[in-house]
């Protein structure tokens, strides 16, 4: 398998070295840069590109958010995965809504979690959300009023009962083994409908998903 390629964003030297040695330590990931800055992620990124960035918040110059949103611009097949310390749903609703495909919280994972959300990540595959991006979920449903995206979309083949259900199961936070369990069929089976359904709703992830939901809910 070929290997996973990180940019750790950190202004935390400490924070910074932690990460490189946990990580040094996968023989399929691999730390090839780090920033100490929004700023310096960026140019990093505008000369090359790595599989997933991880990202911390709160940075001076140019902090994790915006960061994201120029990263997204030049680099849009990037995954960024927040590493914060927050849990402040309005804060993590920007991070979304600037383009993070996950976050994790620093009092809420071990080392191995990282390692393991990684690996999903670096496959396409989606991290259980925790109640505070669900929050944030919620608050980007009721609050972003500057996005068109949700707002005019229309779904032109109608979701089936059974997608329809695939589709609250992932607002409730389900992983995909655990809503094939739920409906009594196989993760393929499940895999599937997801396709589709991101078909349908012109979506790309889990997140776009639960929007949309949230935003159409009656």
């Amino acid at each position: 398998m070929s290997e996973i390629t990180v940019l750790i964003v950190d202004d935390n030297l400490v924070i910074r070295q932690g990460l490189r040695s946990l990580l040094e330590a996968e023989d399929r990931i691999e730390v090839v840069g780090e920033a100490s800055t929004g700023l310096e992620a960026i140019h990093w990124m505008r000369e090359s590109s790595v599989d997933i960035v991880l990202m911390d918040i709160r940075m001076p110059v140019v902090d994790g958010i915006d960061a994201t949103a120029e990263i997204m611009k030049v680099r849009p097949d990037t995954k960024i995965l927040i590493l914060t310390v927050t849990e402040d749903p309005p804060t993590l609703a920007r991070t979304i809504q600037a383009g993070a495909k996950a976050h994790l919280v620093y009092s809420l994972f071990a080392p191995d979690e990282l390692v393991n959300s990684i690996y999903a990540i670096a496959a396409g595959e989606t991290l259980t959300l925790s109640p505070a991006v669900e929050l944030a979920l919620a608050d980007l449903g009721k609050h972003e009023q500057q996005s068109q995206f949700l707002e005019t979309q229309q779904v032109a083949d109608p979701l089936t009962q059974r997608e329809i259900e695939i589709l609250d199961l992932i607002a409730d936070g389900r992983s995909n083994t655990e809503i094939a369990q739920v409906l009594v069929v196989e993760e393929k089976t499940v895999k599937n409908h997801i396709t589709r359904l991101y078909s349908k709703l012109n979506v790309n992830n889990r997140y776009e998903a639960i929007r949309y939901k949230l935003r159409h809910a009656a």
